[in-house]
């Protein structure tokens, strides 16, 4: 592992500690940074603020799960992506609660609408057409709702609402998601900071 991936390992650990007892919009990052034993220009070489390490911390969990494997679209699939975020369960409601403008509840929310043009532009080579955003969108913003709901409640299990999402998956957009190739170089940049090398 490189010392910058170390690094970044650090202070999403820290952070995670932290939210156990602080709100994220009560957090600071020279107090994180203080608790890690560094300094605050080491953090805002790799992240711009405290929502760019939130959005790093859930694409790590995203790459983990679906990075350089042969394109698929399941119920498995979906399956495999939750369970590596339940094992963070704790973290993901601590960091959801929080309603800025950088929230994570966003990010989530744009990184999947983006992740679907991109998808649907790979399989097909066209941009999305206007009643197919408008479906992409009624899909994603129905699919994190439901998200945020198993999230602080037992009302379903994860195996029921990957079901449920699945099977209501827009056609065009099953078969785009079943030929992209998530790669993990990929997903790791769209934090919206250039990557250091």
């Amino acid at each position: 592992m490189q010392m910058k991936d170390r690094t970044k390992i650090m202070f999403a650990e820290t952070l995670e500690e932290i939210l156990q007892t602080v709100p994220l919009e009560k957090v600071r990052v020279a107090k994180l940074c203080e608790r890690c034993g560094t300094t605050t220009p080491t953090f805002y070489y790799y992240f711009r603020d405290k929502y760019e390490l939130v959005a790093w911390m859930f694409l790590q969990d995203f790459s983990f799960a679906v990075g350089d494997k042969p394109p698929e679209y399941s119920t498995d699939v979906l399956n495999t992506v939750s369970r590596q975020l339940e094992k963070r369960k704790s973290f993901y409601q601590k960091a959801y609660t929080d309603r800025s403008q950088n929230s994570i509840s966003e990010y989530m929310q744009a990184f999947n609408l983006q992740l679907a043009a991109e998808a649907v532009r790979h399989h097909t080579g066209e941009a999305l057409s206007v009643e197919q955003l408008f479906a992409v969108k009624y899909h994603v913003y129905g699919v994190m709702g439901m998200f945020s709901e198993w999230l602080y409640s037992d009302t379903m299990t994860i195996e029921e609402l990957n079901t449920f999402c699945f099977e209501r998956t827009p056609d065009f957009l099953k078969d785009a998601f079943a030929a992209y190739p998530y790669s993990t170089d990929n997903i790791l940049q769209r934090t919206g900071k250039k990557t250091k090398k």
